[in-house]
């Protein structure tokens, strides 16, 4: 069973930009990630990774899954300002609309930021394809 990171409790709106890319990634992940949109607009944020990434826990309509558990709706990659190569995937717990965690595939660097759009392509594609 993997290991829950340590986060940092919040409860806020999704900025636009997130709500942008979560949208995104539902609408282009597994088949099963697009009953998900539909929560998307019901998702506060209920807390943050504390290395410094990007990543953000989701809690809908006040819910928040009961146990840890990630299966993954959406999984992609995108390189960075300087090259690194960082990973993005949307994922759910308990049939609900849990998070999103931005990752570094090549260790490189933290993802702090999110990734634009059009940076993004699919998680295992030759970098740049």
């Amino acid at each position: 069973m993997a290991e829950k990171v340590p986060s940092i409790r919040v409860d806020r709106d999704l900025t636009e930009r997130e709500k942008e890319v979560v949208r995104w990634l539902l609408e282009h992940g597994d088949a099963d990630a697009p009953p998900f949109l539909a929560q998307l607009d019901q998702a506060r944020v209920y807390s943050r990774c504390t290395c410094g990434c990007a990543s953000i826990d989701f809690a809908i309509a006040g819910k928040r899954p009961k146990t840890f558990g990630v299966h993954v709706l959406a999984d992609f990659q995108w390189k960075g300002e300087q090259g690194e190569l960082f990973g993005a995937f949307v994922f759910e717990s308990d049939d609900l609309l849990a998070g999103l965690d931005l990752w570094s595939i090549d260790g490189q660097a933290i993802p702090s930021y999110l990734p634009t759009i059009e940076a993004l392509e699919p998680f295992g594609a030759p970098s740049g394809s």
